[in-house]
């Protein structure tokens, strides 16, 4: 089998070579091209040896390569020229804490055989000699890899008791891959599902965050158009999404019917399925508050008031640690969704609404027609109310519409300098009206107009705006 390396790691080896040691690729890299998955995707690249990271620091020192430490007790270091590579030395790994992901004591070995049992799954645990220009394979991970399926290294229960982020990393490695994976491993990821509770919030937002876009990593694979969709309902077969997305789980296990008569589990993941992947979290909690409703009330009614308390819990710090950045922009789009749900705003409160959410537009636009197409069952539908967002959007463009304060023909500077007496922390709320205006009607964003608008919402508000 011919594996492609780059030259940079012949010469790599070679070094490792001259210091009695043999240099070998693992992993992804060497799992993706027996997939035929082609280079420009197949980027990371870990190697590993017998070699010790001091000694490889000095064996290193008078060379064109740099190294750093990255975990010494693991022994790993990067190496870098103008590749960069990750070095793991071959070690065995004990874990006191069940499920914990960090083993506690680790012992430098030179067995790769050994080393190899310590990894997650048998496709994982493929080796090639760099030099050698063969492939080890002490664990079948070829036979695996060719036939799409995973099975661990060493028994399921033990693999997943040892480290419970490796339930996460099947998942993601299922859907992205497109791989099946073994009953016995299935099993013994469920019976251990609970262990992810010990899990790092960070660990899990990183996982989950590749399962949500299982379908973009290798989007040129067959069977992989609803990988995103696979790898979450996987996670709720496993009974995992209690520790990850607390919302949904409580959805599936309410086993709540929407007014379609469909449940209302089976809705949030058909939206999910549908919908592009920067408004798929949204997606996954755009109807979190109807659960917390229907459970306290016995209704639907007042379930969007609990949205932001629900979205914050379960993606911000008390949950998977998402930037705040990205947790409030997933507020605002499921917000939006019930904008306009029944058509009857006026052309002005659709212009404010676009001003206020003027760079989450096209997010909402596209949940609403996701749980439209949902809906009607129709592909392409595009909901009503999306619709006139969106074609409001259009026209205000075209006429230059001003979107935001930005936009504006005067600066808050200026208008601190036309009026002495202006409290300076109103500003920003006299260019927002202003905003609003020029919206309404975009010939008011002149220099000339917007002095006399100003003057006259001052006047209006003297108490308010002035000193």
């Amino acid at each position: 089998m011919n594996i492609r390396v780059p030259s940079e790691l012949v010469e790599l080896a070679e070094i490792f070579n001259k210091n009695g040691s043999k240099l070998y690729i693992v992993g992804g890299f060497i799992r993706n091209q027996i997939l035929g998955i082609p280079d420009s995707y197949n980027t990371d690249i870990d190697i590993c040896s017998s070699t010790c990271p001091g000694d490889i620091v000095k064996m290193l020192e008078n060379s064109s390569f740099a190294v750093n430490y990255l975990n010494e007790e693991l022994g790993v270091v990067e190496i870098k020229r103008n590749l960069r590579v990750e070095h793991a030395t071959f070690r065995k790994e004990k874990y006191n804490l069940a499920g914990v992901h960090i083993p506690n004591n680790i012992e430098f070995i030179k067995d790769l055989k050994t080393d190899a049992k310590r990894r997650d799954f048998r496709c994982n645990a493929i080796y090639y000699d760099i030099l050698g220009q063969e492939i080890v394979d002490p664990l079948d991970g070829v036979i695996d890899t060719e036939k799409r399926i995973l099975r661990t290294t060493l028994s399921p229960e033990e693999v997943f008791k040892n480290d419970a982020e490796r339930i996460l990393r099947m998942v993601r490695l299922a859907s992205t891959l497109a791989f099946n994976v073994e009953p016995k491993t299935y099993e013994a990821a469920k019976l251990n599902a609970y262990k992810l509770q010990y899990i790092s919030s960070t660990r899990k937002r990183e996982e989950f965050s590749q399962i949500v876009l299982a379908d973009t990593k290798y989007d040129f694979l067959s069977d992989i158009k609803r990988a995103h969709a696979r790898g979450v309902n996987m996670l709720a077969d496993l009974d995992a999404l209690k520790y990850i997305l607390p919302a949904l789980d409580a959805i599936k296990d309410s086993n709540i019917i929407e007014d379609r008569g469909k449940f209302l589990f089976e809705h949030v993941m058909n939206v999910f399925a549908l919908s592009a992947p920067e408004v798929r979290l949204s997606a996954l909690l755009h109807d979190a508050g109807k659960a917390k409703t229907f459970l306290d009330y016995r209704s639907f009614n007042g379930s969007s008031e609990f949205s932001d308390i629900i979205i914050e819990k379960n993606l911000g710090q008390e949950g998977l640690c998402f930037p705040k950045k990205i947790v409030e922009r997933v507020k605002r789009v499921v917000r939006g969704l019930d904008f306009n749900k029944s058509g009857l705003e006026t052309p002005n409160s659709i212009k404010k609404f676009i001003v206020d959410n003027n760079e989450d537009i096209w997010l909402i636009v596209a949940l609403k027609n996701a749980v439209e197409q949902d809906k009607s069952r129709l592909k392409h539908k595009i909901a009503y109310s999306a619709y006139k967002l969106q074609k409001m959007q259009d026209k205000m463009k075209k006429q230059e519409a001003p979107m935001t304060v930005g936009d504006l023909k005067i600066k808050g500077d200026k208008l601190l300098e036309m009026y002495p007496s202006l409290k300076e922390n109103t500003v920003g709320v006299l260019l927002k009206e202003m905003l609003y205006k020029c919206a309404f009607k975009p010939s008011l964003n002149t220099f000339e107009n917007l002095s006399e608008l100003s003057r006259k919402i001052i006047v209006r508000k003297k108490s308010f705006y002035l000193e």
